[in-house]
């Protein structure tokens, strides 16, 4: 996106001269939503900090509210930029979360500035959903060296200025990957100067994403962090002439600790907000275990490079229950997927994967990416409550089952059919999408195919 990226695993945007494109590459009622609590947290001053920004508490709704009700739904949506149709709003706003893409100066005509505007779009969302909980998009580790792009200029003249690109040793800009453009990678660690305020990059690219969308937009909820992840480039990180590998633990520490750095710089301007990464790794490290307050895991299935089709279903799901249980409450963590709306059997596959622990599912189109709100027939349906935590083993011949107040998930994540007996009592849910599967039909057995799912009703 770039203002916002997310390199060889998803998301790229590039804002040109205040407009922006999308392109794929690396996303019910509200469980997670919780009272308003505006009133309790108004923005107030704080001290002055040298860099002459004030810290604000944000209105956001963050609690979660426990038990959690199933099905809980993330969108990331920061592809299109159309945030100022009233029909996107009302797709957007039927989802728990949804994490924006705007760029500094986007206006798009629906207000007299680019702040007002981009607030009346989170106001919009949160009239039609009180309990929705709004993100918006961020990036640490890249930026864009590009001088038509308007967007994000500021950010060009600093990091030129405060020398904070990353350098081989060589002295040339490194980038993960040529695909996305001029799009270069920054200095996150302590090697790198600081500038004449005694900052270094991640203290101040988060003051400035606090002065351009969260400052005056309280409403926020959310700060998305892209690419919590490991180095991916060699380069002098340490500044000492020589280019030092991705996988130095001197390197992976600076890493660790730049991500920090910037998070707890967030958190002092913006205490009640929720963090957010799109990570691809469980978090379990130490320095970022029980940081964050959930994880975007991004195109776990439906991509070549996705984790179910690289390692298998058994490490998806390790890592997605790792992901839960290395961040924070409320631990709002999306189970992302990639494919076709019309591939209901995929969908079903992931979906009922995705219920089998406490997560947030997310479903992206595969052609238009982080730009619409594919809706199924199974999110209409709700769950309820789960009536117990997370399976650790299959419940009969290798399908996976997971009870809840008002129906059973089911998933079948091998490589043959299977049938499976089931108790009297439950049926079909009665859907339009696929009437052969969800034909409202009592059952007493159910045959699913590979890597097939289902959801039951009582």
């Amino acid at each position: 996106m770039l203002n916002a990226i997310l390199v060889a695993a998803g998301l790229f945007i590039v804002s040109i001269s205040g407009s922006a494109a999308a392109a794929s590459g690396v996303g019910t009622a509200t469980p997670h939503g919780a009272n308003a609590t505006a009133q309790a947290a108004k923005e107030r001053g704080a001290e002055t900090i040298k860099s002459g920004i004030k810290t604000v508490t944000s209105t956001a709704p963050v609690a979660a509210p426990t038990p959690a009700s199933f099905p809980r739904l993330l969108g990331m949506n920061i592809g299109k930029k159309n945030y100022e149709s009233a029909a996107y709003q009302v797709a957007m706003a039927k989802l728990d979360v949804v994490i924006l893409g705007f760029y500094r100066g986007w206006q798009n005509g629906y207000a007299a500035t680019s702040t007002l505007a981009m607030r009346k779009v989170v106001r919009a969302l949160k009239a039609i959903n009180p309990k929705i909980l709004v993100g918006q998009y961020t990036i640490l580790n890249q930026a864009l060296d590009d001088p038509n792009d308007t967007a994000s200029l500021d950010i060009q003249i600093k990091v030129d200025a405060a020398d904070w690109w990353l350098l081989n040793a060589a002295k040339r800009k490194v980038q993960f990957s040529r695909e996305y453009g001029p799009t270069w990678e920054v200095n996150v660690s302590n090697w790198a100067p600081q500038d004449g305020n005694g900052q270094r990059w991640p203290e101040w690219i988060a003051e400035r994403n606090y002065s351009v969308f969260f400052r005056d937009i309280p409403e926020f909820d959310i700060v998305f962090l892209d690419n919590v992840v490991n180095p991916r480039v060699t380069a002098d990180w340490n500044r000492d002439g020589k280019d030092e590998p991705a996988n130095s633990p001197a390197v992976l520490t600076a890493n660790y600790a730049g991500h920090v750095a910037e998070w707890n710089r967030v958190r002092q301007l913006l205490p009640k907000v929720l963090l957010i990464g799109n990570i691809d790794n469980d978090l379990g490290n130490p320095e970022w275990k029980g940081q964050l307050d959930g994880g975007f895991l991004e195109g776990t299935m439906g991509e070549i490079w996705s984790i179910e089709t690289r390692a298998g279903w058994p490490a998806a799901m390790a890592r997605y229950r790792a992901a839960i249980q290395n961040t924070r409450s409320p631990k709002i963590v999306a189970f992302n997927v990639h494919g076709s709306p019309v591939d209901y059997r995929f969908f079903r596959y992931a979906y009922a994967s995705c219920l089998l622990d406490d997560g947030y599912f997310s479903f992206n189109d595969k052609v238009v990416m982080y730009s619409s709100v594919p809706w199924f027939d199974e999110y209409n349906f709700k769950l309820g409550q789960a009536l117990s935590g997370p399976p650790a083993a299959a419940w009969s011949q290798g399908v996976w089952r997971r009870d809840f107040q008002n129906g059973v998930v089911l998933v079948n994540p091998t490589i043959a059919s299977r049938t499976v007996t089931l108790e009297p009592g439950l049926r079909r849910l009665a859907g339009t999408q696929e009437p052969a599967v969800n034909n409202g039909a009592a059952v007493s057995q159910v045959t699913l195919k590979p890597k097939d799912g289902i959801v039951l009703r009582r």
